[in-house]
């Protein structure tokens, strides 16, 4: 039967339905009047063959052109969201050929104040949907509302937000993701060392919606294990390589049983050059994503441990998902949890970031 239904053609409905398939077809585009009889005897016969009309077919019978919004932070080759952005820019090729164009928006992951200028650029003009990064929570809940009251779609990337109508969310479980962190650590430290939480701050606002969930996950699970030693919170800065030597230098010999570090972004490449560069080898680095400097970091054993997450996959799967609710209709699953990837020094080489 699965092999009957690949393969159904509007005449094969039209013969079980007892109709022509030009009423068929009047009923799969809805165009052109059908009796209720008629019209009964057709969509019997679809739910029982579960069809699914050929998603190009449908999109080339029908002129309108859609367009998808994209908002997600500004990157420099070689960032994070840079991997993000290359399966966007995939799935933007599949996606004309469905008459679905995709622009994009972009803000500064480190100042609310952008992001908040950004949605106000793509309230000016008209989008049919839009895959969104939710770093900053709770103005992105608010959008969320705003796109809820217009009937638009909306697709998360990069961390889940609880209670909103998303269409679907990609990425990982971030609070599971600061327990593999924490178990990567504590396999490999004692139980009464210090940890060093490396947060990464620049112009403006700090702190995104992942980071937090990523975090809190780190501590549950370092209570659960049993850790006694304390978590030390630093906070340097993304291009002042003097002022984080200095902050780290005092911190350093303030707290002599830091045997850990973990930074919860994807900048653990900035305590990994200090680490190298001051000579302590004996501290052990945890860090997300595998980006080149950081691959670096970790192929020279400075890093420990990468946690990844597969950010192409993310933006790639997120565009089409609005793609084929606004050509087919139809809706995916809603969360959508990519695996928590492991890199270590001796597995990296097999490691593709841009893995859909």
């Amino acid at each position: 039967m699965d092999k009957l239904k690949e393969h159904i053609r509007i005449v094969d409905i039209a013969r079980m339905a007892g109709v022509s398939a030009g009423t068929v077809d009047r009923v799969l585009h809805n165009r052109g009047k059908v009796s209720e009889e008629n019209l009964r005897r057709i969509r019997e016969v679809l739910s029982a063959v579960d069809y699914q009309p050929n998603l190009v077919a449908r999109s080339l019978a029908s002129s309108r052109e859609r367009t998808l919004a994209v908002i997600i932070p500004s990157f420099r080759e070689g960032d994070y969201w840079a991997d993000v952005d290359a399966g966007i820019s995939r799935a933007a090729v599949g996606a004309e050929r469905f008459n679905v164009r995709v622009r994009r928006f972009f803000f500064d992951q480190y100042d609310h104040a952008t992001f908040l200028r950004t949605l106000a650029r793509v309230r000016d003009e008209h989008f049919d949907g839009v895959l969104l990064a939710t770093l900053f929570a709770d103005l992105v809940v608010a959008y969320a509302h705003e796109l809820d009251a217009e009937g638009i779609p909306y697709v998360f990337v990069d961390s889940n937000i609880a209670g909103c109508n998303r269409l679907a969310y990609f990425g990982t479980s971030s609070a599971d993701a600061g327990c593999v962190a924490a178990r990567l650590l504590a396999d490999r430290i004692a139980p009464d060392a210090d940890i060093l939480v490396g947060s990464i701050v620049h112009r403006g606002d700090g702190g995104s919606n992942q980071c937090r969930s990523r975090e809190a996950g780190f501590r549950d699970y370092l209570g659960r294990a049993g850790f006694r030693g304390r978590l030390l919170g630093v906070s340097l800065r993304l291009d002042d390589e003097a002022y984080n030597r200095r902050v780290l230098d005092e911190l350093f010999v303030r707290n002599p049983r830091i045997a850990g570090a973990v930074t919860f972004n994807s900048t653990c490449y900035i305590l990994a050059n200090y680490l190298r560069a001051s000579g302590r080898d004996g501290v052990r680095l945890v860090g997300y994503d595998v980006i080149p400097r950081n691959r670096e970091m970790l192929e020279a054993g400075v890093v420990t441990a990468l946690v990844a997450q597969r950010p192409a996959a993310q933006g790639y799967h997120g565009v089409m998902a609005l793609c084929d609710m606004l050509v087919s209709g139809r809706r995916g699953p809603t969360d959508n949890l990519m695996p928590i990837d492991i890199v270590l020094r001796e597995n990296v080489q097999f490691y593709n970031s841009h893995i859909i």
